[in-house]
């Protein structure tokens, strides 16, 4: 497992106060080339959902929501995170997309930078176990 840092929970804090909020940013998941620099999704992506399950709870709850819905208020984000339970959407983003978005953080994916990056937090392991829990939320 990882070794948590104080440095890296108040980094997350200080991401939390300010948020920055493109309006421009693509609806769809954009991928690019550079994305893959540090974070390289290989193989099956689908870990172990119970190491997920007990991942989400402990650091992806407070914004996502206990279910990924985001039924959570969260008063540092001025966008509230689309709903991971919603089968529709989360059919339009492949396991290599919710790699990314969790390894490089929400800008790494086109999204708002208040979802810092987490790679050099969670191992490898650790992303494909968040990504089979994530997907239980939608059955997808």
């Amino acid at each position: 497992m990882a070794v948590r840092s104080p440095q890296l929970l108040n980094a997350c804090l200080l991401g939390m106060i300010f948020t920055v909020v493109n309006p421009c940013m693509a609806e769809e998941p954009r991928v690019t080339a550079q994305d893959f620099s540090n974070c390289v999704p290989t193989g099956n992506l689908r870990g172990d959902p119970e190491n997920g399950k007990t991942l989400h709870v402990e650091h992806c709850a407070a914004c996502h929501g206990m279910t990924g819905a985001a039924d959570v208020v969260v008063m540092h984000m001025d966008e509230t995170p689309k709903d991971q339970g919603d089968p529709k959407y989360m059919k339009q983003l492949p396991d290599e997309y919710l790699y990314l978005a969790i390894c490089k953080g929400g800008e790494g994916v086109g999204k708002s930078y208040v979802m810092s990056p987490w790679g050099d937090f969670f191992t490898e392991q650790e992303i494909r176990d968040l990504i089979a829990w994530v997907r239980t939320f939608s059955g997808t």
